[in-house]
């Protein structure tokens, strides 16, 4: 017991020296205690690109400012007008009357909204049968459409299917088969139907003019026939060319009729 305690007091000596060693000699210890080491201190020319230094983070000074463009409009709304184009130039106020811009009763003297009628029964007035013209759409004339077959891709052809391979009526002076078009297009198209120039005279295609519907609507039925003379023995051939002019296309049928 006598000799422990000047043994724990020389231990304690040596170890509160190294640490002052330490504290003195070693930058990264000088660094947290925020001075260079002694071994530098008086030779900063000497420090290195990689030796550690003191970084300082200044807080910048920032300062809130509310309602700054208070009172600020530009140029064009001093000469009385709103400058939103989002709203519309006509609105109703608190009591329903319809105001105008800078607040004028407009009392329904312009635009569409002057057409008969109180403000009550406007809207049905306008909405109306009545002073309504219907007009047929102007179709787009395509008098020069050639009706060429397509030399490869045939959508029906008498020597596949016997519908289109069609044999002369004496009784009824002619012979008839129908053709039926899916409609495959995106969009409405319109058609053109004819007979290539090669064709026996006689064929006749109904209807010659139309519109496909769009992709998964109601097919377009096309009624062919034969009416060339009676007399006139032999193989009658046609080629049917319904083309799409819009859409750069066309389909290609081919007929026969026994006279």
């Amino acid at each position: 017991q006598p000799l422990r305690a000047p043994r724990l007091a020389r231990m304690l000596r040596e170890s509160l020296f190294t640490l002052l060693v330490v504290l003195l000699v070693s930058p990264s210890a000088s660094y947290l205690l925020g001075a260079q080491p002694l071994s530098l201190r008086g030779s900063p020319k000497a420090l290195s690109p990689s030796a550690p230094q003191r970084v300082r983070f200044v807080s910048p000074r920032c300062q809130v400012i509310f309602d700054a463009n208070d009172g600020w409009k530009p140029e064009h709304h001093g000469q009385g007008n709103s400058g939103n184009v989002d709203t519309p130039d006509f609105f109703e106020d608190e009591d329903g009357n319809v105001q105008g811009p800078g607040g004028a009763d407009l009392g329904f003297q312009t635009g569409a909204a002057a057409t008969g009628g109180g403000a009550e029964s406007k809207l049905s007035q306008m909405l109306g049968a009545e002073k309504t013209e219907v007009r047929q759409v102007e179709r787009q004339s395509y008098d020069g459409v050639e009706f060429k077959p397509h030399p490869w891709r045939i959508d029906g052809d008498f020597n596949m299917d016997p519908s289109y391979d069609l044999a002369f009526n004496t009784a009824t002076g002619g012979a008839a088969a129908e053709v039926v078009i899916e409609p495959n297009s995106m969009t409405f198209e319109d058609f053109v139907a004819g007979f290539s120039p090669e064709s026996a005279p006689g064929w006749v295609v109904e209807p010659s003019s139309g519109t496909l519907d769009r992709r998964g609507g109601t097919p377009t039925r096309f009624t062919v026939t034969y009416k060339g003379d009676g007399n006139d023995k032999g193989e009658k051939l046609g080629d049917l060319v319904v083309v799409l002019p819009n859409d750069n296309f066309s389909y290609t049928y081919k007929l026969r009729c026994t006279v």
